[in-house]
């Protein structure tokens, strides 16, 4: 984090997160209920070879730029490990040597164009080449108390 005139700025965040294997269903822009569709994805995956890990995630496979999130392609899904099978409904993509600049978003859906653009004027900068896919997880982090806190992480994918 730094500090400016008193405001605490985030910094990016990069990172190494290797091959992914991801399992996700289809949305058609931003979907209505995220945590349901992920729901399901999860259970079109119990009881087959693929095991589930880690927050639920959507990724988008273009950058948001001056389209509303009703405009924006999307699979709503979770990583996986285990060898790829055919699930009904659910598609299964492999992704290779990633790397990923990330901060979290706190404000609504529709700023989600801001944080992105952040990331991939941060990236470029450093002179870096974007893909063309970014991801939203959407996590939860207990608090001390032992309730859950919604974090919401965005990511850019660069080529190093």
């Amino acid at each position: 984090m730094v500090a400016l005139q008193g405001v605490l700025v985030v910094e990016p965040l990069l990172k190494r997160e290797g091959n992914l294997r991801f399992a996700g269903m289809s949305s058609v822009g931003y979907p209505a209920d995220p945590m349901a569709l992920g729901a399901d994805v999860r259970e079109r995956l119990a009881g087959v070879a693929l095991v589930p890990y880690g927050p639920l995630s959507l990724l988008f496979s273009v950058a948001p730029d001056e389209l509303a999130p009703t405009a924006w392609d999307c699979q709503v899904g979770v990583a996986v490990t285990g060898q790829p099978v055919a699930v009904a409904g659910v598609m299964l993509e492999d992704y290779r040597n990633l790397y990923a600049l990330s901060l979290p978003h706190s404000g609504p859906v529709r700023d989600l164009g801001l944080t992105h653009r952040r990331l991939s004027d941060h990236a470029k900068g450093l002179g870096y080449r974007l893909r063309p896919y970014w991801r939203l997880a959407l996590r939860g982090r207990r608090l001390a108390d032992g309730n859950l806190l919604p974090v919401a992480d965005v990511a850019v994918f660069i080529d190093r």
